[in-house]
């Protein structure tokens, strides 16, 4: 029951400035309130009390960390929207152009490039592994992946008709 009360206490002392701190990091009144009503209600469940030296920078730390959540969510979707917006703009005739380019290309990559040229292409771009890191795993030297990496776009521009 005690704790309870401090939790209760808590609350009375530190809300508005919680609150404040959130409708800066979200500029939504509601989910601002969300945002700090969870946090009290994780406390209770769970049966958490920080310690009341630092209660209010707990607090705020929290208030921080989930503002930073829900923005970068809210980023995610926003940047999966975007794509999908993107796509459905593509008519038929584009889309079927893309498609065949991707073909094209990937049949220069399997059949046109060399097995060394091959490998340190997709490394670099299927793996997103850096020039460093292939010259490491290879066991040649960052110009030798660069010159590799060259020479395979070099033959992909020459070979892909536009």
């Amino acid at each position: 029951m005690a704790q309870k009360e401090i939790i209760e206490q808590l609350f009375r002392r530190c809300y508005r400035p919680m609150i404040h701190l959130a409708r800066i990091l979200l500029h939504d009144d509601k989910e601002s309130e969300d945002v700090v009503s969870d946090i009290f209600l994780e406390l209770m469940n769970k049966d958490i009390v920080p310690e009341s030296d630092t209660a209010l920078a707990f607090l705020m730390t929290s208030v921080r960390n989930r503002c930073l959540n829900i923005i970068r969510n809210q980023n995610i979707q926003q940047r999966i929207l975007h794509l999908y917006l993107l796509d459905d703009k593509l008519d038929e005739h584009e889309a079927e152009e893309k498609e065949e380019r991707i073909h094209q290309i990937r049949l220069v990559i399997d059949e046109k490039l060399s097995d060394d040229n091959r490998r340190i292409l997709l490394e670099h771009y299927q793996e997103h592994l850096t020039y460093h890191e292939i010259a490491f795993r290879e066991g040649i030297s960052e110009v030798a992946v660069y010159k590799h990496l060259k020479k395979s776009l070099d033959t992909i521009k020459e070979l892909v008709k536009r």
